[in-house]
């Protein structure tokens, strides 16, 4: 592991925001534990003291990638959730939004998800990965509370989607689970179509 602490500060000329980028992908494809040193000083094309230097530890590295992943995430994914009036639309948006990112990063799963079903002894990471999964389900209950009035319901059906969002993370990341995850999305959408057709036909 990355030794912590400070160091003697060295000039950047290496593109910090790609070598976190790489560091990103080791972690999401190879796990925080199974992450070896060499392994970053490859991804990277670093040296381990120039690692040491730049970023500190290896756990310091990981709280980097955690920042960068979720920002994306927040752009790629969560954002779909504010792209309709109807949240059970927008829920919808989401769900088109994620099968297309599973399948650019087919196998890879959710960084967080992996972390957050992984053996993690550290309480800063685990508060992190706790956060992200609030995060995720207050997303949730924020776009189906523009469209369901019932706080109950609302509250209900976002641990709901939650939950198989979650599970289908774990599906991709299990072998052979291309056509297992194919078929819990297809489940999760027409769970939510039929919601939305409920909440139109109350209108009437």
């Amino acid at each position: 592991m990355l030794k912590s602490g400070a160091g003697r500060g060295r000039p950047r000329t290496f593109d910090e925001d790609a070598a976190v980028d790489a560091a990103l992908q080791q972690f999401w494809r190879q796990g925080y534990r199974a992450t070896t040193t060499r392994g970053l000083e490859t991804a990277l094309d670093m040296s381990q003291p120039s690692i040491y230097n730049a970023f500190g530890s290896k756990r310091d590295l990981l709280l980097r990638t955690m920042d960068l992943y979720e920002a994306r995430i927040a752009i790629e994914l969560l954002s779909a959730l504010s792209e309709s009036s109807n949240g059970y639309e927008a829920v919808e948006h989401f769900m088109a939004r994620l099968t297309r990112w599973m399948d650019d990063n087919q196998a890879h799963g959710c960084l967080m998800v992996n972390m957050m079903v992984g053996d993690i002894d550290d309480d800063v990471i685990a508060e992190r990965v706790e956060r992200y999964r609030r995060k995720v389900g207050d997303a949730f209950a924020a776009a189906i509370a523009r469209t369901e009035p019932d706080p109950s319901v609302v509250a209900a059906r976002a641990d709901i989607l939650l939950a198989a969002v979650l599970g289908l993370h774990i599906a991709a990341r299990s072998a052979g689970g291309d056509e297992t995850v194919a078929t819990m999305a297809t489940h999760i959408k027409r769970q939510v179509s039929e919601w939305r057709s409920d909440s139109l036909s109350g209108r009437e």
